[in-house]
């Protein structure tokens, strides 16, 4: 469903399985965010269509961090619609080492295709757009939040829910780097709307306020 100007979220509501919520910021270079796990694309791709969204647009696939929850189907992308996958310099190291073994933990295989594009923190051009990436390090070495200033949309991943942080006892967490990534993007001006990896959006100034208020008990 669009959101906002050009941006479109998709929640994952189902209570019998894991997936996340996937972000789509539409225009000349139309990219995903987070596509979530290969057998639950063709849901995916039927709601992104009703919204009269062609996937064989999306050039880019771009993935908060490396769980399989989010990047097993920029396989799909990748290799049946040709978008480039892409992911923090960080978090591509991360996945070629600890960052691996999620998938045969959780009982899947490695995913085919590559994380063929790395990217670090600042500007990224996306068409007649430009988004501001940050590093926020804590449920992941190199998650990635994206802030949209035009739109004043903060896609933030697992790093920050609504009323809740992501956890950071899987391998590569860090509670006291998430504390740090969370005050960060609390400083960060013009969001009105935060897009998490899981549960609900944040919709509203004042309750992005209160959700940072509500967050820091955590630390």
């Amino acid at each position: 469903m669009q959101v906002a100007p050009s941006v479109y979220f998709y929640p994952f509501t189902s209570m019998m399985e894991n997936n996340c919520n996937t972000i789509i910021i539409d225009g000349p270079e139309k990219v995903i965010i987070d596509p979530g796990h290969k057998h639950l694309w063709p849901d995916l791709k039927k709601a992104i269509e009703a919204d009269s969204l062609r996937v064989e647009d999306i050039s880019l696939a771009l993935h908060t961090h490396c769980h399989p929850d989010h990047i097993e189907a920029g396989e799909i992308l990748e290799l049946e619609y040709g978008a480039t996958q892409a992911m923090s310099t960080i978090e591509a190291e991360f996945l070629d080492g600890p960052g691996r073994e999620f998938f045969p933990w959780m009982g899947l295989d490695y995913p085919k295709g590559s994380i063929s594009r790395t990217l670090n923190e600042g500007p990224l051009g996306l068409g007649d757009k430009t988004v501001n990436l940050y590093l926020a390090p804590g449920h992941t070495p190199g998650s990635l939040c994206l802030h949209w200033p035009e739109a004043k949309v903060l896609i933030t991943g697992d790093v920050l829910f609504a009323h809740s942080v992501g956890r950071t006892d899987f391998p590569g967490g860090s509670h006291q780097d998430l504390a740090a990534s969370i005050e960060k993007l609390a400083q960060l001006p013009d969001v009105e709307m935060i897009l998490p990896g899981h549960g609900p959006a944040v919709i509203g100034a004042a309750k992005v306020s209160a959700n940072y208020q509500a967050v820091k008990a955590y630390f």
